[in-house]
Parts: structure tokens; sequence; C-alpha cells
């Protein structure tokens, strides 16, 4: 049964199914139901003193005074907790407290009823009068509870209405054997009342639960495919589409590619390249920041056995750098992240990549149907594959190892970058790199043909 499954839910999230009754018991003491009670209470407090006076009872007075510890209770709570906050920690001890102080009050009022002298009849007419009463103070003092664990109510339930009983035998034992049906009844009633609320309680807090853990791995799934920014604005109420720019700008792109990756041949050929990236997005989260929008790159795709990121768009860098120097000293740090899971993945053969980088025109873009991914497009992501591939053309193939060569070096990393790139750096990254004469050697850049240079960096 579905009530089984909700019990042991809250017996599975004891201490979060205990903390949510605790907060509920205090929105009972400081909200409406604590006021609207107490607020019954000088009511019944005001009738009893009317009755009595009407009666010339000489303790009508004192009957103005029967509730008021739960009635001051209830209005002081409030402060209280405010003053001292871990005063709501006991809230459900407060409210049982403020129950059995009405249970005390009632049978202060039959006191002050019961004091005179009365002949036969009066007293038949008083027992009456009242006799509705008991059976309404026990059921309303045991129906509510926080408990945790519904045996706990069920004798607090009963210790109430014992404890009721032998102040009311002390008082008038004629009362309480004429009335010890009513007693029974709302005994019975409270359990009754109880026991539905409690199961209320219960299946309440399993589909508060059970919706929050939906909505946190909801989100954590979420996270997985857009930006910490992005949910911020998405829980704000913003549409996807309005959580990454889409404008037209400029950026470097740059294509990651490793050399000859078909010939490797190993059982964690893909978990090595899952490292890598791994590595290279953490690169490019660093600094991210959501206002303004900034990291050390952006993060576009991954291609089997390519990676491919951009460097100041749709992600701003920090300025601190021309963009030029900003994405040679990424694609240095990625080298050296893509050497470092290199000798872990302890190859018998030497595994080396190669980066382009070129500068032109991006812009963002939201897939037009289906699964809204976000993607870039533009001159720059064209011509950065261009320029990576160089490296296969054979006559700056040639150049390139030759120069590997005078360094001595038979397996090697290759840097190649834009023109306009190379012009921007600042001089420390200029001396890394080594120019070729485009039309020297008879070959124009596809996709960029006002390049008359490129320039290559060898890495071990």
């Amino acid at each position: 049964m579905n009530f089984d499954k909700y019990s042991a839910y809250c017996k599975e999230h004891l201490d979060e199914f205990r903390n949510e009754l605790r907060d509920d018991a205090s929105r009972a003491l400081s909200n409406w139901p604590g006021k609207t009670a107490a607020l019954l209470l000088v009511a019944s407090s005001v009738f009893t003193w009317l009755s009595l006076r009407a009666a010339d009872n000489p303790l009508a007075n004192k009957a103005l005074l029967a509730y008021a510890f739960p009635i001051l209770l209830i209005f002081a709570y409030p402060w209280a907790s405010l003053i001292v906050s871990r005063l709501d920690k006991y809230s459900r001890t407060v409210l049982d407290i403020f129950l059995l102080g009405i249970l005390f009050g009632f049978c202060q009022s039959l006191s002050y009823v019961f004091a005179p002298d009365m002949n036969t009849v009066e007293r038949s007419d008083t027992f009456l009068a009242l006799s509705g009463q008991i059976n309404f103070v026990i059921l309303m003092t045991t129906a509510f509870s926080y408990h945790a664990s519904f045996a706990v109510t069920l004798s607090r339930n009963t210790v109430f209405t014992l404890l009721a009983a032998i102040l009311i035998y002390l008082i008038s034992p004629q009362y309480l054997s004429i009335n010890a049906m009513q007693f029974v009844q709302g005994y019975l009633g409270g359990i009754i009342v109880s026991w539905i609320f409690f199961r209320r309680i219960q299946t309440r807090f399993y589909y508060k639960s059970i919706d929050a853990d939906t909505r946190q791995h909801l989100y954590k799934q979420l996270s997985k495919l857009v930006y910490p920014h992005q949910l911020a604005r998405i829980k704000a109420g913003d549409q996807l589409e309005e959580t990454m720019p889409v404008a037209k700008s400029e950026a470097i792109i740059n294509v990651f590619d490793v050399q000859n990756s078909s010939a490797i041949k190993h059982e964690r050929t893909q978990s090595f390249f899952l490292e890598i990236f791994r590595a290279f997005s953490q690169i490019c989260m660093m600094g991210y920041q959501h206002n303004p929008l900034q990291s050390r790159a952006f993060r576009l795709k991954e291609t089997g056995d390519g990676f491919i990121s951009a460097i100041g768009y749709p992600f701003l860098t920090d300025q601190k750098d021309t963009l030029a120097d900003h994405s040679v000293e990424t694609a240095l740090l990625m080298f050296r992240a893509f050497n470092t899971e290199v000798e872990k993945f302890g190859y018998g053969y030497p595994i080396k990549a190669a980066m382009g980088l070129a500068y032109n025109s991006v812009q963002g873009t939201f897939q037009s149907s289906g699964i809204r991914s976000y993607d870039l497009f533009g001159d720059a992501l064209i011509q950065a594959y261009r320029y990576e591939e160089m490296r296969k053309n054979p006559m700056i193939s040639d150049i390139i190892r030759q120069q590997a060569r005078q360094m001595g070096l038979t397996h090697y990393n290759i840097l190649i970058v834009q023109e306009v790139i190379f012009n921007s750096l600042c001089d420390r990254y200029k001396n890394l790199f080594h120019g070729i004469t485009l039309s020297e050697i008879g070959y124009p850049v596809p996709q960029d043909p006002d390049a008359r240079y490129v320039y290559f960096h060898i890495l071990e």
C-alpha cells in the first residue's frame, strides 16, 4: 500500500522528516492556527467569567486567568524564537506544553465552577451544561501532534487523558463518573484524528521530498548541458536562447588534433582522449564568472580525437593581455596538460598533437529545432581547421621537420598560428615561432587568400 511506502520513506529519511515536523510545529505556533486557538481560549475565559459572575460565583474573576499560560505562550513564542533562534528546535515540545496548558486551564475553570456549594438541582444543571466540553477539550488537545513516531503521539495522548481524568477526579469525582464516556470518546476521537493528521504529514513529506529530489536530479543533469550562469538565468525565468551571446563578433579559434590518432591501438584509447578533453575543459573554465561573462576559453566541441575552443567569444578574457597572447598562453597550457595525460597513458610509442589558431568573425547560434544546443559558426572556425591541417602539406611538413631536427626532435607537438595572430603577439611569444613565406612554396591558404605568412612553434 502507498501508506506503507510513505512510512518506510519517512523512516529512511528520519532526520529530514523530524526537521520538517519541527518547522511545521513552529509555523503552527507562530501563525494563524496558534493565534486562533489563543483567541478561542480568550473567548472561553470571558464567557466562563460572565457565566460565573451571573451566578454570583466569588471566584469568577479568577476564571479570566485560567488560560493565561497557554495564551501568553502563543503570543510570546514568535518574539522568543526571534531572540533565541534555537527555540525553533524545540517547537514540537513547546506545542505539547501549550496543549497541556489548555488541559490545566480547563481543569482550573472546572475547579472555579464547582468550588461554591450547590444544591442537587444546580449541580445537575451544571454537570449537564459542561458534559460536552470534556469530549471537545480532550479531542482538540490530542488530535494534533508533530512527533516523528505515532507511538510517541499515542503515548502523549494517553498521558494527557489520564492526567485530565486525575485532575477532574480531584475536583469532582461525581462529575468524572457521569462523563466517563465523554473521556473515552474524546480520547478515541483524538487518536483517530491524530492518526489521519500524521498520515497526511507523511504523505506530504514523501511527495515534497520526491519532488525536491527529482528537481535536484534534473538540475544536476541540466548542469552537464549548460553553464552555471545559464542555469541561474533559466531559474530566473529567462529563455534558454537568451542565456548565451548570439551577436556577431571576432574571436580566436583553437583547433586541436592528435597526430596519427588512428594508429593508437590500446584498450584505453577512448578514456585517454576523455582525460585529455577533461583537462582541456578545466583550462577553458579557468577564471569563469557570470558578470561579466568571462573565462580563459570557451569549449566549443569535442570531435573524437579533436577539441575545439574559442578565445574572446562568447566568453570574454580577463583583458590583461592581447587576445593573441591569451590564446597562445592557453594553447601552451593545453599542450602541457596533453603531455601529462600522455605520460599517464604510458603508450609504447610517442603520441603528439597539433593545434591551429585563427582570428576572424564568429557568431553564436542555437539550433532552430529539437534540442537547442549552442554552437558557433563563422570564418574563424573554417580558417582554424585549415591552419591545423597545414602540417599535412608536404612542403610545410618538410620545413617543420627540418626545424625539429635542428632542435634534436624526432617526434614533436606543433602549434600553427595565423599571420594576424603572430603580429599581435608580445616579443616573448613571437620569439617562439618560425615563419614560412607562403609565396615561396606556392601554397595559398584555403579560405584565407590574403595570408602571406604562416608561423609555427615546435614543442616536445
